[in-house]
């Protein structure tokens, strides 16, 4: 029975993060125009779809840093 949970859930979260992946691909095609991106110094005419990975990215990569810290706090306590 847990086993068969188990591969529920797997699949579960297959399918919600292919769906999840389907819609992100789906808006970046939408949002293929150029937008002008101002940041500190920078000025650039940039295609809208490039900003939206550029900032997932980041923002993935960010999530990933604090999930790894938070993880090494709790095991130190």
């Amino acid at each position: 029975m847990r086993e068969r949970l188990s591969t529920l859930g797997f699949r579960l979260r297959l399918v919600l993060g292919l769906l999840a992946l389907t819609l992100f691909v789906v808006f970046l095609l939408q949002n293929t125009d150029a937008m002008r991106v101002r940041f500190l110094f920078f000025e650039a005419d940039i295609a809208g779809a490039i900003v939206i990975i550029v900032t997932s990215l980041l923002g993935f990569i960010g999530g990933i840093l604090l999930a790894l810290n938070w993880q090494r706090q709790r095991r130190k306590e």
